[in-house]
């Protein structure tokens, strides 16, 4: 839904200064490269949500946890109607061939979230 990924920006900016405030939206467009202008209208959802590199930005000045840096992936993916920004170079990676093979056969088999929810249950067991 549009607007979903700046909402979220907004809300995580809050209180995450070192004073305990929030961050201002002049200081991570600073960060950014780009004008405050600029931001709020991705925050309002006139604009697409940036690039990957833009996005690690963000993150990083927001102060973003590994866990809220993947929600954030996600809503820019969904928000620009694409996979999450982070997942693209994984996907196509020349070296694993077996990735886009898993991929598409889950997708031709309809195969639900119950199913990655195990393949995710495994991944962690081996950590």
């Amino acid at each position: 839904m549009v607007g979903e990924f700046g909402k979220y920006i907004d809300e995580k900016r809050r209180g995450r200064a070192a004073d305990g405030g929030d961050i201002m939206l002049k200081d991570i467009a600073k960060a950014m490269e780009m004008t405050a202008t600029y931001l709020s209208d991705i925050i309002k959802g006139r604009r697409n949500p940036p690039d990957m590199k833009l996005l690690e930005k963000i993150a990083a000045v927001i102060n973003l946890s590994s866990d809220e840096k993947e929600e954030m992936f996600d809503l820019a993916g969904r928000e620009r109607n694409e996979a999450a920004p982070d997942l693209p170079s994984y996907i196509m990676n020349e070296d694993l061939p077996h990735v886009r093979v898993a991929l598409r056969r889950a997708n031709d088999k309809n195969l639900g979230d119950d199913f990655w929810k195990k393949v995710v249950d495994t991944i962690d067991e081996k950590e």
